[in-house]
C-alpha cells in the first residue's frame, strides 16, 4: 500500500503549529508514507524540512480561479478557505498512490504510528475513512481518507475538488468543506459508496479524540494551538452540571483525587481534570473503571454506546497528562479493566482518598449498589442516569440505590433525553455527613416550539419569498465593529454611548422591541432583525402592540426580513416604505419540510429569537468584532405580570446574580450559553456591556480567551 498524507498552512502557521506538526510527523509516522504541506500566501517565507514536500497553492491553476472569484487574498473571509483541503487533496494525486488522506496541520503526533492504526485509516474494505458527529449530524475534517486505489473513492474525491472547482459548491447553503463532503457522501451512498466512520458512538463535537488518533495524537484548538478540544462541546448539558459539582467538591477538599464507574472513552476523564485545573489546582488524580473492549451484558446493564479499547483509551489520557506536564500541571490516571462487581471490591486501597465519585458503569441494579457500597466513603458521589420515576424501559439501578441510600442527597434534573423515555436524566448527589452540600439547582431547560403551526409558517415563507426582491448574502470578512442592541433594562444607560460609537463608525443591529428605544434617542439602526411569524396587530410576548413597535418605521430603515415573519409586517413595515432585505431562518418545520423557497436567498442557523440570531447574521455579512448591549434576559424587579404575556419566574446564575425572567427568556439564555462556545470556535472578539443576564452567563462559559489581534484573519 501506497499512501500520502496531506495538509495546509497559511500565514503564521508554520511558526504557530505547523513545525511541531512536521517534526512529530517525521519522528512517528512511517518513512513509506509521504506527506505534502500546501501554503498559501506566506510572502515568500516558504518554510523547508528535509523529508517533506512543500507545495503552493496559488501555483495551482484551481485556486488561483476560486482567488480570483471569491477574494484577492486567501486569508480574507472563510469562503475561500473552505476550498483549500479539495485542491490540495486533489492535485497531490499521483497514479501509484492506494490511500490518499488529510489531517490538520494544528495536530501533534505523540507516538508511533503502528500497524493497527493504519489498518484502521486505510482499510481496504472501504472508500472513504473519516470522523462523523451524530450530534450535529456532520463530520469532522480534522481527518479524512479516500481509497484511489477503487473508482467509487478516487470518484469521490473527484467530485469534492470538483464542486469547488466549477464553484458549485457555493450554491450550497453551508459551503464549509465537513458540509459539502457529507452532501457527497449522501449521494455516492446511494451508488455502492462505503464509509468507515473512525468515531463512532462519539457525543459532542470532538471527534477527533474519540477515535483510535486520539490514542497517537493530540488535537489543538484555539488561537495559540496550545489547547485541546473542549469535550463538552455538543455533549449533554449535565457534564456541565457534573463539573460544577466537581467544583463545588474540590473548595471542600482542597483536591481532585477523582474516580469514575465507567471510564468508557476517556471524554469526562479530560473534562472532569479540565474543570479541576480551572479551578485552580495543579495536580489531578483520577481512577477510572470500565470493562472496556472485554464489554457485558448490554441488555443487563442497560449499555448502548460501543464500548471503547483499553489501549486507545489509556493513550489518550497519557498524551493528555504530558500535554498538562508541558503547563506545569499534573494528571495521573489508573485505569481497571473488568467487571466493577469483581475489580471494585479488590481496588480498596486505590480508591481509599477519593474524594469525588462519578457512578456511571453497569446501570442493573446489583452492580449500581456493589458500586456505591464500595465508594459510599467518597465525600461527594454522583450517580448518573437516575431517572426519577418508575417507567419502562428506565434503568432501575441509580434510581433504587440513590433513593435507598442515606445521608444528604439531591437530585438535579437535567434536559438530557434518555432513549425511549418520557422523563429526562438526573443525576443523584450525595453528600457524606460532615461535608457541606453544595448550593445545587435544577438546570432550568426550556425546548422551544415554534409559535405558529408548522403549515401557517410554510406558508408565510412561500407569500414573503414571492414578494421580497433584496436578499442578503455571503459576505467578506472584514475588521468593522458590530453593536448588538437588545431591549433589556440596561441598554437605557448606553445610548449615548451607542449614537457615539456608531457616528464613529460602529454598525448597529437591533431587534424589534429595542426599535422604538433607539429610535427615540436619535438612532437609526443599520439593521433591525425582525423573526416573528405573528401578525402584526397582536400582542408581543413583552405586552406590546407591534404596530407600536414599528410606528416610526421609515425609508431610512432597513429591516433583516425572516420569511417565517407574518406577511402583515412585511406590508405594513411596506405601506412605510422601509427597506426589507430578505433571509431564511432555520427552524424546526424548516428542518423536516425543506421549503422549495429556501433554493432562494440565505438560510441562517441561530437561536431562538431575534436577539440570538443577530450574531449569527453578521457573522454571515462579515463581521467578526462583537459588542452586545441590553442582553439582559430580565425585567425590573417591580414588573407586574399582568403586562406580561409569560409567567415570570426566578432564576440564578452563578452564586449571587437573580434575575427575573420568563421561559422565552431562558430559552435565549440557553442559546447564549451555546453561542459563547461558537463565538470563541470562531475567535471573534466579544464585549458584554451592563450587568445582565447575557455578561453573567458570559462571564461563567467562557474563560482565559485571547480574541485575535488583527483581522481579517
Amino acid at each position: 500500500m501506497l499512501a500520502k498524507i496531506v495538509t495546509t498552512i497559511g500565514p503564521n502557521g508554520w511558526e504557530t503549529y505547523g513545525r511541531r506538526f512536521a517534526e512529530s510527523f517525521l519522528k512517528f509516522w512511517p518513512s513509506n508514507i509521504s506527506l505534502e504541506i500546501w501554503h498559501h500566501d506566506l510572502e515568500g517565507k516558504v518554510p523547508s524540512m528535509e523529508g517533506i514536500t512543500f507545495k503552493s497553492l496559488d501555483e495551482t491553476a484551481s485556486f488561483r480561479k476560486l482567488k480570483a472569484k471569491l477574494g484577492a487574498e486567501a486569508k480574507n473571509g472563510p469562503a475561500l478557505e473552505y476550498c483549500f483541503k479539495a485542491v490540495a487533496l486533489a492535485t497531490s494525486v499521483s497514479p501509484d498512490l492506494d490511500w490518499i488522506g488529510f489531517v490538520d496541520a494544528d495536530t501533534e503526533t505523540m507516538r508511533s504510528i503502528d500497524d493497527n492504526l493504519l489498518k484502521s485509516l486505510f482499510d481496504d474494505k472501504y472508500h472513504l475513512t473519516y470522523l462523523y458527529r451524530k450530534s450535529v449530524a456532520e463530520s469532522e475534517g480534522s481527518w479524512f481518507a479516500f481509497n484511489l486505489a477503487t473508482p467509487k473513492g478516487a470518484s469521490l474525491l473527484a467530485d469534492y475538488w470538483g464542486l469547488y472547482d466549477s464553484l458549485e459548491a457555493f450554491h450550497y447553503k453551508k459551503a464549509h468543506d465537513n458540509a459539502v463532503l457529507d452532501r457527497l457522501v449522501i449521494l455516492h451512498q446511494a451508488h455502492g459508496l462505503q464509509v468507515k466512520n473512525l468515531s463512532a458512538g462519539a457525543l459532542g463535537l470532538d471527534a477527533f479524540h474519540q477515535s483510535p488518533l486520539g490514542a497517537y495524537m493530540i488535537h489543538y484548538k484555539g488561537p495559540d494551538k496550545q489547547t485541546i478540544a473542549n469535550p463538552a462541546l455538543g455533549a449533554p448539558g449535565r457534564y456541565e452540571t457534573l463539573c460544577e459539582l466537581l467544583t463545588a467538591s474540590i473548595k471542600t477538599t482542597g483536591k481532585a483525587d477523582i474516580v469514575e464507574v465507567g471510564t468508557w472513552n476517556g471524554s469526562r476523564a479530560i473534562q472532569m481534570a479540565e474543570c479541576a485545573f480551572a479551578a485552580g489546582l495543579k495536580q489531578v488524580s483520577y481512577v477510572g473503571f470500565d470493562t472496556f473492549e472485554d464489554g457485558n451484558d448490554r441488555d443487563h446493564e442497560g449499555h448502548t454506546k460501543p464500548h471503547a479499547s483499553s489501549w486507545i483509551v489509556s493513550n489518550r489520557l497519557n498524551n493528555y497528562s504530558r500535554l498538562m506536564s508541558r503547563k506545569g500541571l499534573t494528571f495521573s490516571y489508573t485505569l481497571i479493566k473488568g467487571n466493577t462487581l469483581e475489580t471494585l471490591p479488590k481496588s480498596g486501597e486505590v480508591v481509599k482518598e477519593a474524594t469525588f465519585a462519578y457512578i456511571d458503569g453497569g446501570h442493573s441494579y446489583e452492580t449500581t449498589n456493589s458500586d456505591y457500597q464500595r465508594l459510599m466513603h467518597v465525600p461527594f458521589v454522583v450517580f448518573d442516569d437516575v431517572i426519577a420515576e418508575e417507567e419502562p424501559g428506565a434503568p432501575e439501578g441509580p434510581r433504587r440505590v440513590w433513593k435507598e441510600a442515606s445521608g444528604q442527597k439531591r437530585l438535579i434534573t437535567s434536559g438530557d433525553g434518555y432513549a425511549g423515555l418520557a422523563q429526562t436524566i438526573s443525576l443523584g448527589v450525595i453528600v457524606r455527613d460532615g461535608f457541606p452540600v453544595p448550593e445545587l439547582r435544577t438546570r432550568i431547560q426550556v425546548k422551544p416550539v415554534d409559535s405558529v403551526d408548522k403549515g401557517e409558517q410554510l406558508l408565510h415563507i412561500a407569500d414573503n419569498s414571492a414578494a421580497l426582491t433584496t436578499w442578503i448574502g455571503n459576505y467578506q470578512a472584514h475588521d468593522k465593529v458590530a453593536l448588538f442592541v437588545s431591549a433589556g433594562p440596561t441598554v437605557e444607560g448606553y445610548l449615548e454611548e451607542i449614537k457615539k460609537r456608531q457616528a464613529a463608525g460602529a454598525t448597529v443591529f437591533t431587534v424589534k422591541h429595542a426599535f422604538p428605544t433607539l429610535k427615540k434617542a436619535g438612532i437609526t439602526p443599520d439593521w433591525t432583525v425582525i423573526l416573528d411569524p405573528r401578525p402584526v396587530d397582536g400582542k408581543s410576548t413583552h405586552g406590546v402592540i407591534r404596530t407600536d413597535l414599528f410606528a416610526d418605521a421609515g425609508p431610512e430603515d432597513k429591516f433583516l426580513f425572516a420569511t417565517m415573519t407574518h406577511p402583515s409586517v412585511r406590508k405594513y413595515l411596506e405601506e412605510r416604505s422601509a427597506q426589507l432585505y430578505g433571509w431564511h431562518a432555520h427552524t424546526q418545520a424548516t428542518l423536516a419540510a425543506k421549503p422549495a423557497s429556501f433554493d432562494k436567498g440565505m438560510v441562517v442557523m441561530g437561536g431562538t429569537c431575534s436577539a440570538t440570531r443577530i450574531p449569527m447574521l453578521a457573522f454571515v455579512m462579515g463581521f467578526r468584532r462583537f459588542e452586545f448591549y441590553g442582553y439582559d434576559f430580565f425585567y425590573p424587579e417591580n414588573t407586574v405580570q399582568d403586562d406580561i404575556k409569560q409567567k415570570l419566574m426566578k432564576v440564578t446564575l452563578g452564586v449571587d446574580k437573580h434575575f427575573l425572567t420568563t421561559g422565552e427568556l431562558v430559552a435565549a439564555m440557553q442559546d447564549l450559553g451555546q453561542w459563547n462556545k461558537w463565538l470563541v470556535d470562531n475567535r471573534i472578539t466579544v464585549k458584554f456591556h451592563g450587568q445582565g443576564a447575557g455578561a453573567a452567563i458570559w462571564d461563567q462559559t467562557v474563560n482565559n480567551y485571547t480574541p485575535p489581534a488583527e483581522y481579517p484573519f
